[in-house]
């Protein structure tokens, strides 16, 4: 993989294995998690280490790239919430 901003990609909620691993998220149980740009389309998706924490509160993606480990946090809630409200059809 090359070397990229990882802060520029977001959790792909329109990955439907994704979803699933989401929703049957345990907390301590580490997750493959797919990741796309946040803005660009073209660009190729990435793949981190999800984890969501035991008070179930943060939600830690961890992605390696050449340059090292990148972690990115997300407020599980919140993430929960929009799961539960994505839609495949609009």
């Amino acid at each position: 993989m090359n070397d990229v901003d990882v802060n520029q990609y977001i959790v792909d909620l329109t990955n439907h294995s994704n979803r699933l691993r989401l929703e049957s998220a345990v907390p301590g149980r580490q997750m493959k998690v797919v990741l796309r740009h946040a803005r660009d389309a073209s660009q190729p998706a990435i793949h981190g280490a999800g984890l969501v924490s035991a008070d179930e509160k943060v939600f830690s993606i961890d992605v390696v790239t050449p340059a090292g480990v990148h972690r990115l946090s997300h407020n599980w809630p919140e993430l929960s919430a929009e799961l539960a409200n994505f839609s495949e059809v609009d």
